[in-house]
């Protein structure tokens, strides 16, 4: 199972700095440089299509926005 710090990493080595960038392009990221085993890619709960490293890069991003290391654009519906 791939750890957070592991995810961050990930994030701060291929993220561009200073400017926006959609979560899908940060998964594409992570899925390209991390090493997902089958944990990673069975559903968080049954019954979910999402897998439980795009929930941990969820997780990852919310924290670093409450520490203020990164940026959040709110979503308009």
């Amino acid at each position: 199972m791939i750890a957070a710090q592991r995810v961050w990493g990930i994030i701060e080595g291929h993220v561009p700095r200073k400017q926006w960038v959609h979560s899908e392009e940060i998964y594409a990221m992570v899925e390209l440089h991390g090493t997902l085993d089958e944990e990673d890619r069975q559903p968080q709960v049954p019954g979910s299509r999402t897998p439980k490293w795009k929930i941990l890069v969820r997780d990852v991003l919310a924290d670093r926005v409450k520490e203020g290391k990164i940026r959040s654009r709110k979503r308009l519906n």
